[in-house]
């Protein structure tokens, strides 16, 4: 491809972060955007230009040429798109709202409503493939992604719709037939790229540097598509890159990088947000005449980020409070009777835990108590603090079998005193048979059928033999 096309088409895809880590302070108020770079003249169409005033802001995607601002009340706010590079990506439609979501492309911008609908502007002269024109009827969407010539939109049921492609398919609009389960999706120049459930990937489309992935990384939890390459954020806080190959400014050197919650994919760079709520920028070597416009010069005491977003020239940062999530194992089945437990969960934050119980059993701190069989629901959440969002609760669900009946000794007990042992030993009562007896009182127990001690299924019945006294003398 030509250098041309570099800078005309670059793909800038939505930054997907998953923010966490220790709290730090921060000298800029939460909601507040950075953004650097955008040196040269062919660099700066006022991406960089933070509208003065901008605050309240909860999510940020860059554009080619263009920077997009989600506010909490709902509401996007665009700017840059200087001189031709206006494609009306900036003109952010009248009246948007209800807004959840966004992301920015290099000639469209796309907005997901809390309806699950898909809203896209942009698209104008040399810079319309269909990418705006948003399938009629979409609905459900829970993620999106803009790319150079497409939109992708992952369903409330795992799947993907993708649009767009124009004169210029690759097969990036191509969803690969059953495709499910998928939870985050990111548009690059010329491929596609699904996150699923299970944290595999899977890309498709036009992979000529490398940038669609091949398996690889195990237990992905975000993916960010660039121009050339593809990045992951692994399990373990490390960061998986694929491409680069024959286009490399040295976006793909993640090596040694840990404790990472965020990534973000630019066209000749990489933002990589730490759980302390610093920055990385990856990449920037001059190649072919481009690299370094000054995207990868963060700021000096940059601290307190809570999300990344790379475009082809500049870079943004959000100021928190920083997004938290939580890590609850699975919880082992129970047996009713079993004695109390505790449960463990930890916060990205570190801020503590607290749990609350439903279904047949109660919590009280972390200690959990049976209340009887059936199932049990642990749910473990974070409040968060001015540095931290909520954490998005975290339920456990196990079930509790019956416990066995463990056989009492009821013999000598008066039956009511009996059918209470029995209950409380998971036992019930059976047949009662009454007979007269010289030595016991009327209502005692003679005799029982198992013997105490033995081990039974749950609510296996015992039958008694109870006295009714002694026989009455027959009249003379």
């Amino acid at each position: 491809m030509t250098s041309l096309r570099l800078v005309a088409l670059a793909v800038l895809s939505a930054a997907l972060v998953f923010p966490g880590g220790s709290g730090q302070a921060r000298s800029l108020a939460a909601g507040t955007v950075i953004a650097w770079g955008c040196q040269g003249d062919n660099a700066d169409f006022g991406q960089c230009s933070v509208p003065s005033g901008l605050s309240g802001v909860t999510a940020i995607a860059a554009g080619l040429t263009s920077s997009l601002a989600l506010k909490d009340d709902g509401t996007v706010v665009a700017w840059g798109c200087g001189g031709a590079n206006d494609r009306g990506q900036c003109s952010v439609p009248a009246g948007l709202s209800g807004v959840t979501a966004i992301a920015a492309g290099a000639s469209h911008s796309l907005a997901l409503k809390s309806d699950g609908t898909v809203v896209a502007w942009g698209c104008g002269q040399y810079g319309n493939w269909g990418q705006c024109n948003v399938p009629a009827g979409l609905t459900g969407v829970t993620a999106i992604a803009a790319g150079s010539f497409h939109s992708l939109a992952a369903k409330s049921d795992g799947t993907v719709v993708a649009w767009g492609c124009g004169t210029d398919d690759f097969g990036q609009c191509s969803v690969p037939a059953g495709l499910s389960g998928v939870v985050a999706v990111a548009a690059g120049d010329a491929n596609s790229v699904a996150l699923k459930s299970d944290g595999t990937v899977v890309g498709w489309g036009g992979c000529f540097y490398g940038q669609c992935p091949q398996n690889g990384f195990p237990g992905v939890s975000a993916i960010s598509a660039g121009y050339a390459h593809t990045l992951a954020i692994v399990g373990n806080g490390q960061v998986g890159a694929w491409g680069c190959g024959g286009f490399d400014h040295g976006q793909c050197d993640v090596n040694g990088l840990t404790g990472v919650t965020g990534i973000a994919a630019g066209v000749h760079h990489s933002l990589v947000l730490k759980g302390d709520g610093t920055v990385v920028a990856l990449g920037c070597r001059i190649l072919y005449g481009f690299g370094d416009f000054g995207q990868c010069n963060v700021p000096a005491g940059l601290s307190g980020v809570s999300a990344v977003a790379a475009g082809l020239t500049h870079s943004l940062a959000l100021i928190g409070p920083r997004k938290q999530t939580l890590t609850f194992e699975p919880l082992p089945d129970k047996t009713y009777g079993d004695p109390d437990f505790t449960v463990s969960a930890t916060a990205s934050s570190g801020l503590p835990v607290s749990f609350a119980a439903s279904g047949s059993c109660t919590v009280s701190n972390a200690t959990v108590h049976l209340t009887g069989p059936g199932s049990c629901t642990i749910t473990a959440s974070q409040a968060g603090n001015a540095d931290y969002l909520p954490a998005p609760a975290v339920a456990r669900t196990f079930s509790i079998a019956p416990a066995p009946c463990t056989v009492p000794k009821v013999t000598g007990k008066r039956l009511p005193a009996a059918r209470t042992a029995l209950v409380r030993s998971h036992c019930r009562t059976g047949n009662v048979r009454r007979i007269y007896s010289r030595r016991k009182a009327k209502g005692v127990v003679l005799s029982q059928s198992r013997r105490a001690g033995l081990v039974l299924p749950p609510d296996s019945r015992i039958d008694l033999v109870v006295s009714k006294g002694r026989r009455p003398k027959r009249p003379a």
